[in-house]
C-alpha cells in the first residue's frame, strides 16, 4: 500500500503546475512521501529546470513506457522493463547535451532505438545488450550484440555525436 502511495503522490509533484522549484519543494515537504522519493523528485525537478534535453528525454521514457502491448496495431511488443531500466541508467549518468541530437523511438521488438539528427546513426538497446550502425564521413561502422552497461552505450552516443 505505502508503495502505490508514494508512486501516486511523486507523480503530480513533478507535473507541477507551477514554474517555481521553491512552489514545487514546499508542496513536496507538505505531502507524505519518503525522503527518498522527495530526494528523487527534487532532482528529477532540477533535470527539468536546468537541462532541457535531458529532461526530454526523460519525458520521452516516460511517455514509451506507457504503451501497450499492439501499440502500432500491428501486434508490437511493450518497451521491456529492463530496456526502460537500461535506458534510465544512460540518462542517470548523462550530461543534457548528451541527448541534444538523439530522437528515441519505440521498436516493435519490446526495444528502444536511438536516431541521430545531425548524422546517420542509429543505436538499438535491448534488454542486455545493444548494436549500432553509423554512416560517418562515407565510412560505414557497425557492431551488434555488444554487452550492456551505461558508461559503454553513453560512450557510443557520444563518439557518434561528433
Amino acid at each position: 500500500m505505502e508503495n502505490s502511495n508514494t508512486n501516486i503522490a511523486s507523480e503530480p509533484a513533478v507535473a507541477f503546475r507551477s514554474n517555481s522549484y521553491t512552489d514545487v519543494m514546499g508542496y513536496l515537504h507538505r505531502i507524505r512521501i519518503t525522503p527518498e522519493v522527495k530526494k528523487s523528485v527534487a532532482q528529477r525537478l532540477l533535470v527539468e529546470i536546468s537541462e532541457p534535453y535531458l529532461s526530454k528525454a526523460f519525458a520521452r521514457i516516460d511517455d514509451l513506457s506507457q504503451l501497450k502491448e499492439n501499440w502500432d496495431g500491428r501486434g508490437a511488443l511493450p518497451i521491456s522493463k529492463d530496456v526502460l531500466y537500461n535506458v534510465k541508467s544512460v540518462l542517470s549518468i548523462s550530461e543534457g547535451e548528451d541527448w541534444r541530437n538523439w530522437l528515441i523511438a519505440p521498436d516493435v521488438n519490446a526495444t528502444i532505438c536511438l536516431q541521430s539528427k545531425k548524422n546517420r546513426a542509429s543505436i538499438s538497446l535491448g534488454n542486455n545488450e545493444y548494436s549500432y550502425y553509423a554512416l560517418i564521413d562515407g565510412k560505414r561502422l557497425g557492431q551488434s550484440h555488444i554487452r550492456f552497461t551505461a558508461e559503454s552505450f553513453l560512450s557510443l552516443m557520444r563518439s557518434l555525436d561528433k
